[in-house]
């Protein structure tokens, strides 16, 4: 009987180390392109892309910021983002993490929390703080075709 333990628990441990192993050779998801989708914002002060008409409430706003990937390497990826309909473009830089759903972005003055909720979809959240502003959304993009 401790024979039989004993080997059921190596059979499973290996299995274990063997199917950790297919996980972290997985490759990591392909993001180049553009991808946009709608998002859900709150802001307050004067922000770089939004109008300030003098406003002292946060303000609810909807609006379509597109994400385009320029360039990737394995877990790494540069681009930039911005209003649909405006001129102004931040460059963006990111990390997928090794779980291959979980992105951390960074920008000149915000940071962003993003998840690959499916192969073509990723939720995409901004958090920003500066002296005359702050800005908290999210938007749900997917590739454009």
């Amino acid at each position: 009987m401790t024979i039989w333990i004993g080997a059921s628990s190596l059979i499973v441990a290996g299995g274990l180390t063997v199917s950790g192993l297919a996980v972290a050779q997985q490759p990591y998801p392909d993001l180049k392109g553009t991808w946009i989708g709608p998002g859900q914002f709150i802001t307050q002060g004067k922000t770089d892309h939004w109008p300030n008409a003098g406003e002292t409430e946060p303000i609810f706003r909807e609006s379509s910021w597109p994400l385009v990937v320029d360039r990737q390497e394995g877990s790494r990826f540069v681009g930039s983002h911005g209003l649909t309909n405006g001129t102004l473009r931040d460059p963006v830089f990111a990390v997928i993490r090794e779980d291959r759903r979980t992105i951390h972005m960074v920008h000149d003055d915000g940071t962003f929390n993003t998840i690959l909720t499916g192969p073509d979809t990723m939720e995409m959240c901004r958090i920003e703080v500066t002296a005359v502003s702050r800005i908290v959304g999210c938007r749900q993009l997917t590739p454009q075709k």
